[in-house]
Formats: structure tokens, C-alpha cells, sequence
């Protein structure tokens, strides 16, 4: 088991972008840090030599996957005191071509994998008494655009299960908060796409608000918090 001054990180749904960002972030802060993903080399190859990172292969849609992960990450690393779902699906379909499969797959991804890391890691934390939960959402969840039904549907619900989780356990000690990302994230993709380099999300910056609501004292917790850049405020 790695010895730490703070505890065990979960981060599943680990990429270049936000997923690495919260990796480095939590590292910083002194954690273990349980990097997980579908590619299980790819994630291993971001952080190097890190001892203090460990890689895991996991598709967060299959719930006895999640469990043997959580199982897995607590025995070798230790107790959980933050786990973050960062999964999704993401893909933008005019409504009268997006099929069936499609747009359960999309929900699969952004909600049920949440619910499934959530969970898990909830069991562990009630009977310590203290740990975090937190939730990647997205703009689709608080105003639905052309083309985003699947990933609207699958965002609101996952706002909804934070809601309903900080409400149950938020008296049981453990702090479930949904964090709302009103933009695109910078990446080599985004930039591509969006041509207004302000209008992108510093993946670091996201970070670090994640590290800040999770070391909010229980007397001022939050349940949301709504990330933009300065450029996308009204």
C-alpha cells in the first residue's frame, strides 16, 4: 500500500485534458492517485515514473467492473477520501438521426457510470464518516442545444443524482458536489473546432476548483459549482 499524507484519489475517466489535470492536481496536494480509463497504457504513459500514480483499466458502464476497481484502488493504494467521475460520451446527432442504441450508449457513459463510481465509493466512505464525490457535468444539462439530446439527457440526470446523493449523505458525512462545465476544454481537439482561444476552459484552472470544493469545510459545503471562461459570461 503507498503511503501518503492525505489519502486516495480516484480519478476514472483519466485523458490528456481534465482527467490529467485532476490526476496532477490531487498528486500536488500529496494523495495516492488512482488514474483510470477504458486504455489502461495510455494513461500510464501521461504521468511517467510517478510512483505515486497508479493506472487502471476500467469501462465505468459495467458495474462489476467499477466495484472490482474501487475494491482494487483501496487495497493497494488505501481508503478513498475523493473519488471523481469524469466519464462521458460525447457526440452531437441531429435529433432525427440519432438512434435508439446511440442515445442510450450516450446515457450509459455520461450518467450511469457515475452512478455506478458513486455508489461504490459511498459504500466505503458511510462508514468512515468523510469522503468526497464529484461529478463532471457539462452546458448540455442547463440549456439543451441543436443536436445535443443524448448528452442533455444524460447530464441532467447526473445532476439530479448529485443532488439526491449530497442531500442522503451529506448528513452521513460524505460531500457529493456537481461541478458544471459552461464550455469546451482546451485541447489540441477544441482548438481545432473553436477558433476564440478565450472561450476555452483551462483544464488546470478546472482543477483546481475541484481541489477547492473538496476541501470545503462541512459548514459551507456546495452541491454545485459553474465553471465558464470571463469571455462566456453574460
Amino acid at each position: 500500500m503507498t503511503e501518503t499524507r492525505n489519502g486516495t484519489a480516484l480519478v476514472l475517466g483519466v485523458g490528456p485534458g481534465l482527467g490529467a489535470a485532476l490526476v496532477r492536481r490531487f498528486r500536488a496536494a500529496g494523495y495516492a492517485v488512482a488514474a483510470a480509463s477504458r486504455q489502461r497504457d495510455k494513461v500510464a504513459g501521461i504521468f511517467g515514473d510517478d510512483s505515486g500514480v497508479r493506472a487502471y483499466q476500467c469501462d465505468a458502464t459495467d458495474g462489476a467492473a467499477v466495484a472490482a476497481l474501487v475494491e482494487a484502488v483501496e487495497r493497494e493504494l488505501g481508503p478513498l477520501a475523493v473519488a471523481i467521475a469524469n466519464s462521458a460520451g460525447w457526440r452531437v446527432d441531429p435529433f432525427l438521426d440519432l438512434s435508439a442504441a446511440d442515445f442510450t450508449e450516450i446515457w450509459r457513459q455520461g450518467c450511469l457510470g457515475a452512478f455506478h463510481l458513486g455508489q461504490e465509493a459511498a459504500r466505503r466512505m458511510v462508514p468512515r464518516g468523510r469522503g468526497t464525490i464529484l461529478f463532471t457535468g457539462s452546458a448540455a444539462q442547463m440549456r439543451a442545444g441543436v443536436g445535443f439530446a443524448a448528452l442533455a439527457v444524460a447530464k441532467s440526470g447526473l445532476r439530479a443524482l448529485s443532488q439526491a446523493m449530497g442531500r442522503e449523505l451529506a448528513p452521513k458525512g460524505i460531500h457529493v458536489a456537481h461541478m458544471v462545465l459552461d464550455g469546451p476544454i482546451d485541447s489540441e481537439r477544441t482548438r481545432v473546432r473553436v477558433a476564440d482561444a478565450a472561450r476555452l476552459l483551462d483544464p488546470a484552472g478546472l482543477a483546481e476548483a475541484y481541489y477547492f470544493v473538496h476541501c470545503q469545510k462541512p459548514a459551507a459545503w456546495t452541491n454545485e459549482m459553474d465553471l465558464r471562461t470571463a469571455a462566456d459570461w453574460p
